[in-house]
C-alpha cells in the first residue's frame, strides 16, 4: 500500500515531525546565549537582584540552561528541584507576582535582543508563565512545621551577639593582614562592620535587614584595584580563624565557609 500511495502521488505516509520550541529558537547555542543575557539583565535590576545575593551564578546559569532546554522540548538533563521547592525560600524572602512579572519582562527582552520571532517569544512566555503558581506557592504547612524545628546557622552559632562578635574580630584580623588590608584604606570601618553584620545575618538565615549592593556591584571597584582569588582565600582564612577563636564547632564553621565560598565568583566579577 505504501508503494502504491507513492506511485500514484499520495506522498509519504510518515507524519512530519513538528519541531520543538528548543529546535525552533536555535537549540543549545541559543538557550546558552539567552540565559547569559537574561542573567545580566536580572542582576542589573535592583527590583529582583537581591534574590540572587550569595548565589553561585555560574551554577545557577547551568541549572537554568538545563531547565529551559527541558521546558522548551529539548533533551531532559535537568536534575534540580521542582519549581515550588526550588523557590520556596525566596517566597519566604518576599518573592511575589511583581517580581515574577519583572523576570518575565527580562525573558521577553532577552529573546527580543536575540531576534527571536514574536510568535516564538509568545510560546516561550506561555511556558514560563505556566510556572508562576508553583514558583510563588512557597512552603507547604508540613514543610514550615519541619523548618520551625530546625535552627538556622544564624541561630546555631548564637544569633546577633555571635555575629556581632565575629565581625568585630574578623575585621581586626583583616586590618592586620598585609595581604588584604590595602583594600580597606579610606573605608569607614564602623559602617563597613554594620553592613557586614547585616549581610552575614541574612546569609546565615537570620532576619533580612541587608540593604547594601549585591556582591558583584559592591566589589567591582576592588576587582579594578586587583582583588583576586588569593585575596579571597585570605579573607576565607581570616573568617575561619575568627570562628575558631569563638569556639564555633567545626561543622558550623564548614557551613559558614560554604556560604561565604558561594559568593566568590560574584565578588571577583567572574
Amino acid at each position: 500500500m505504501g508503494f502504491l500511495s507513492k506511485l500514484f502521488g499520495g506522498g509519504s505516509s510518515e507524519p512530519v515531525k513538528e519541531q520543538t520550541l528548543f529546535e525552533k529558537i536555535g537549540g543549545e547555542a541559543a538557550v546558552d546565549a539567552a540565559v547569559d543575557i537574561f542573567y545580566r539583565k536580572v542582576l542589573a535590576d535592583d527590583t529582583v537582584n537581591h534574590f540572587f545575593e550569595t548565589v553561585d551564578m555560574e551554577k545557577q546559569a547551568q541549572k537554568q540552561k538545563a531547565f529551559l532546554t527541558m521546558a522548551f522540548g529539548g533533551p531532559n538533563n535537568y536534575t534540580g528541584e521542582d519549581m515550588r521547592k526550588g523557590h520556596a525560600h525566596l517566597v519566604e524572602k518576599g518573592l511575589n507576582s511583581s517580581h515574577f512579572d519583572a523576570i518575565m519582562g527580562h525573558l521577553g527582552a532577552t529573546l527580543t535582543e536575540l531576534n527571536v520571532p514574536g510568535d516564538l517569544i509568545a510560546e516561550a512566555a506561555a511556558i514560563a508563565e505556566s510556572t508562576r503558581a508553583d514558583v510563588l506557592a512557597g512552603y507547604t504547612d508540613e514543610e514550615k512545621a519541619a523548618m520551625g524545628s530546625e535552627k538556622s546557622l544564624f541561630e546555631k552559632i548564637g544569633g546577633e551577639a555571635a555575629v556581632d562578635a565575629a565581625v568585630d574580630i574578623f575585621y581586626r584580623k583583616v586590618l592586620a593582614d598585609d595581604r588584604i588590608n590595602k583594600f580597606f584604606e579610606g573605608v569607614d570601618m564602623e559602617k563597613q562592620a554594620a553592613k557586614q553584620k547585616a549581610f552575614l545575618t541574612m546569609a546565615f538565615g537570620g532576619p533580612h535587614n541587608y540593604t547594601g549592593e549585591d556582591m558583584r556591584k559592591g566589589h567591582a571597584h576592588l576587582v579594578e584595584r586587583g582583588l583576586n582569588d588569593s585575596h579571597f582565600d585570605a579573607v576565607m582564612e581570616n573568617l575561619g580563624a575568627t570562628l575558631t577563636e569563638l569556639n564555633v564547632p567545626g561543622d558550623l564553621i564548614a557551613e559558614a565557609a560554604a556560604i561565604a565560598e558561594s559568593t566568590r565568583n560574584d565578588v571577583l566579577g567572574k
